[in-house]
């Protein structure tokens, strides 16, 4: 446990990114974003790493966004508005193009940029307190195109309007109907089997889980037939010793250890 606003924790083969602000409800400061990305590059550099779980502190919030009470220093100016806007971007990327699997573990409230941090994530595992919410038409703000497509991409164009035309708060079980939240869980279950999936995930070929996340971003930027990554990706899995050991360890029917990092 740690006092920082945000810190990584370890659980053998599976890394935690905590939102530690419990007074304003993990709520994200220029601190915070700032920190994001060194803290996801440490998670890409360890390679006993294979898996990010992001979570809240406390089980009453995942995040209720940016932290709105220091808004009127960030944006004084044109300028220091670029400035945050780039730190508050920097982070979303880290958080998209890490090249491990992360899941978004969410708890009561995930609001605004707090909501914009899960929808970064491969998965969002949710129990039955999840809200989740992006609200710039309650503060005459216009969300940005990069951000809207990723809402788009999860729930449609229509609901993404609606909910951001409405600052329509969703709740659990229809944000995993709609796509918004991957799993729903008894919040009693949320972290064994959030933890489950992601040790799960530490078992299988780190190959092939790399290559479903580049051959997903492909798509979701538009791509409809093979690229020359994808092409790359599928032949070289068959030079890469994970396949060998895959193949093996089927014929031999005992289970794989996977090498890959």
């Amino acid at each position: 446990m740690s006092d920082d606003p945000i810190y990584l924790s370890r659980r053998g083969e599976i890394a935690e990114l905590i939102l530690n602000r419990p007074e304003k409800r993990n709520a994200m400061n220029l601190g915070v974003w700032q920190a994001i990305p060194r803290l996801i590059g440490a998670v890409a550099a360890d390679a006993a790493i294979k898996v990010l779980i992001l979570r809240g502190g406390t089980a009453e919030a995942f995040s209720a966004g940016a932290d709105i009470s220091e808004f009127e220093t960030v944006h004084a100016s044109a300028d220091s508005a670029r400035d945050y806007h780039a730190q508050v971007h920097a982070a979303y990327d880290a958080i998209a193009g890490l090249n491990k699997p992360t899941i978004a573990m969410v708890q009561g409230v995930c609001y605004g940029g707090g909501c914009a941090v899960a929808l970064k994530c491969d998965l969002r595992y949710g129990d039955l307190t999840a809200k989740f919410c992006i609200p710039p038409a309650t503060l005459g703000l216009a969300y940005s195109l990069r951000e809207t497509k990723s809402l788009s991409d999860l729930v449609g164009p229509s609901k993404a309007k609606e909910m951001l035309m409405g600052a329509r708060v969703i709740e659990a079980q229809e944000a995993e109907i709609i796509g918004l939240a991957t799993r729903i869980f008894p919040a009693d279950d949320l972290e064994r089997e959030t933890y489950a999936f992601a040790e799960r995930l530490c078992g299988l070929s780190q190959y092939s889980i790399r290559a479903v996340k580049q051959n997903v971003d492909e798509i979701l930027d538009g791509a409809t037939d093979e690229t020359d990554n994808s092409r790359a990706l599928a032949m070289g899995a068959f030079e890469n010793p994970d396949y060998v050991e895959g193949r093996d360890a089927f014929l031999q029917k005992r289970k794989a250890v996977f090498t890959y990092r």
